[in-house]
């Protein structure tokens, strides 16, 4: 775990439904650490964890120190960063770096982000969903999120202005091979596990894309 506290200026989620999320929350002992988890068989699971105190501190920290109430929504990116969303205008912090896995026990079941070895792209996608938003661009082969460079201003980053469009495209097809050309946003966890909604007669479900390899092109680890 490394401490910092700074404005977050990398891939900030916005407008994510609440399983795409981790929270503290207040437990029985004090603050926990929360997932919701939507199960096979449609119930929706609160899982909490006590294991993670420094991570309860990290995010909180954050909180109290820019006036706000302790507790509440954070992420964590593909880089392991603890990303902290404060106000009703959600303004990111980086609350720092922090290593350790977050798994949590539900009735029996484990609850991770790490893919089973068995698993395919294009399995269901049965893993918690908490993950970082990026978007396969429609019609092409690059990926982007928006970023918000100063109020009032979003701008598109694309994976091909830091990589190259050589090299982006690679990782924009095993996107495309879940999502098609007409693109759409997927997840990478803090695993660098990738998944995606996808429609299907049943309605929305997710589906795996892939392990995103430390050696594969991306982009750079925001500082």
């Amino acid at each position: 775990m490394s401490i910092a506290f700074a404005p977050f200026h990398g891939n900030c989620p916005k407008n994510v439904s609440k399983d795409a999320k981790y929270a503290i929350r207040t437990g029985a002992r004090g603050p926990v650490v929360a997932l919701t988890y939507h199960s096979s068989n449609q119930e929706r699971w609160l899982a909490t964890t006590e294991d993670h105190p420094d991570l309860v501190k990290m995010v909180n920290a954050v909180k109290v120190n820019v006036g706000a109430a302790p507790n509440g929504p954070f992420y964590i990116n593909e880089y392991s960063q603890v990303i902290v969303p404060v106000g009703p205008n959600a303004t990111y912090y980086l609350a720092g770096d922090y290593d350790l896995a977050l798994e949590f026990e539900f009735e029996g079941t484990i609850l991770s982000g790490v893919a089973n070895e068995s698993l395919k792209p294009r399995d269901p996608w049965t893993g918690p969903h908490p993950g970082i938003p990026y978007v396969l661009k429609a019609g092409d082969l690059d990926i982007y999120y928006t970023a918000q460079p100063r109020p009032n201003v979003e701008r598109k980053v694309f994976l091909s202005e830091h990589v190259g469009k050589d090299r982006a495209r690679p990782v924009a097809d095993r996107v495309r091979a879940l999502k098609g050309w007409n693109g759409g946003r997927f997840y990478i966890n803090e695993w660098r596990e990738m998944f995606a909604p996808v429609s299907s007669a049943n309605g929305l479900q997710y589906e795996y894309i892939g392990y995103l390899d430390e050696g594969d092109p991306w982009f750079p680890k925001p500082i």
